[in-house]
């Protein structure tokens, strides 16, 4: 629980920094930091570890899963929405090296969340016809997060 605990609040701190536009002043607020709504890490991380729950409760175990079973095909918009912003993603990272501006891949991580949330809400995963789709979704989506926190230098957890 401490090392969870330390996870959170260090990784928050840290995308509080780097979501900063770096030409624009600085304000340091633990309490906004570590709020669990909004753009913060604590949610991000929160999204994250949602996205492990639902992957642990349809079974699915990337060790010994057939990943040729797992094909994504949209069946509705939060669906493609979700596909779509994660496919920004290489641009995304692009942008933010060529302009030096580590708030951009900041914001991709956020708008992927902010999708996967509206997927959650409108998008039946566990025991639906399209479960194996939507895992293939789901996996791409942690994959992109994974990524994310890599090149922010942030930690993750998979359980809270």
């Amino acid at each position: 629980m401490t090392q969870a605990a330390e996870i959170l609040g260090i990784s928050s701190i840290k995308y509080y920094d780097l979501k900063q536009n770096r030409t624009q002043n600085y304000t340091f607020d633990f309490d906004r930091m570590l709020d669990p709504k909004g753009n913060t890490g604590v949610y991000l991380i929160y999204a994250y570890a949602r996205i492990c729950s639902i992957l642990r409760k349809a079974g699915f175990d990337e060790k010994t899963a057939k990943m040729s079973d797992y094909v994504f095909t949209s069946s509705n918009k939060s669906e493609r929405d979700l596909a779509l912003t994660i496919l920004r993603l290489p641009e995304g990272i692009e942008a933010a090296a060529k302009d030096l501006m580590v708030n951009r891949l900041t914001d991709q991580l956020y708008e992927i969340a902010t999708s996967i949330g509206d997927f959650y809400h409108n998008t039946k995963v566990i025991g639906s016809d399209n479960q194996n789709s939507s895992i293939a979704l789901l996996l791409a989506t942690k994959k992109a997060m994974e990524t994310c926190f890599h090149l922010l230098g942030m930690k993750y957890l998979d359980k809270l």
